[in-house]
């Protein structure tokens, strides 16, 4: 009685749109995202621990390097968004990703210097930033605004097996193959995956 509806709202014939995964641009995301999610994890939980065991720095220290990576992240986040706007959602996400890998991999595994680690969380905060916030983006932008409700759950569902894979998998990789003492296999876990993901989402902008 008081109130009508502005916008006609469209009926749905399907809750979640299965038929996008014979799109082969729709296969490198999900793909890009369950890689990515698994190696994203790994700096936010063992950076700080690396700091306390492998560099001799105090608890307080290893805490401030989780606060830089989640306040760059959030600079990222912003940040990337902007650039998007010039370069490309797709290509500002691969980007991000690939950056994120190289942080990993170039600035935390071959050292142990106080400098390096706090490069490594800037670096990392910012970079992996851009990725998270840029998937829906680019989801939205490859199949519309009317699609994206039914195929954005299936994209957090790659996010959903790459946080349960990725985490759990990198922990046991320090348990039994670092033995608790030795990072490294647990970093380049953590690396690789995020460079297949960049991988990936450069594979996605040339099938664009």
């Amino acid at each position: 009685l008081f109130m009508r509806s502005r916008l006609k709202v469209q009926s749905r014939d399907k809750v979640v749109d299965f038929s996008v995964f014979r799109d082969l641009r729709f296969i490198f995301v999900f793909i890009g995202a369950v890689c990515g999610t698994t190696g994203y994890f790994t700096p936010l939980f063992s950076l700080p621990t690396f700091a306390a065991q492998i560099g001799g720095k105090s608890d307080s220290f290893g805490n401030n390097l989780l606060t830089i990576i989640n306040a760059a992240s959030t600079v990222g986040r912003i940040g990337t968004g902007e650039v998007a706007r010039y370069l490309g959602n797709i290509n500002t996400m691969a980007t991000c990703t690939l950056v994120s890998s190289l942080s990993i991999l170039v600035l935390w595994l071959p050292f142990q210097a106080t400098g390096t680690m706090i490069a490594c969380a800037i670096v990392y905060g910012m970079f992996c930033g851009g990725f998270i916030g840029l998937l829906p983006v680019v989801m939205a932008d490859l199949w519309g605004v009317q699609r994206i409700s039914t195929i954005i759950g299936l994209l957090y569902m790659a996010n959903f097996v790459g946080t349960m894979v990725g985490a759990p998998s990198s922990g046991a990789i320090l348990d039994n193959i670092g033995h608790d003492s030795n990072f490294k296999p647990s970093i380049i876990f953590s690396g690789v995956f995020m460079l297949c993901a960049a991988l990936f989402f450069y594979a996605l902008r040339v099938a664009a």
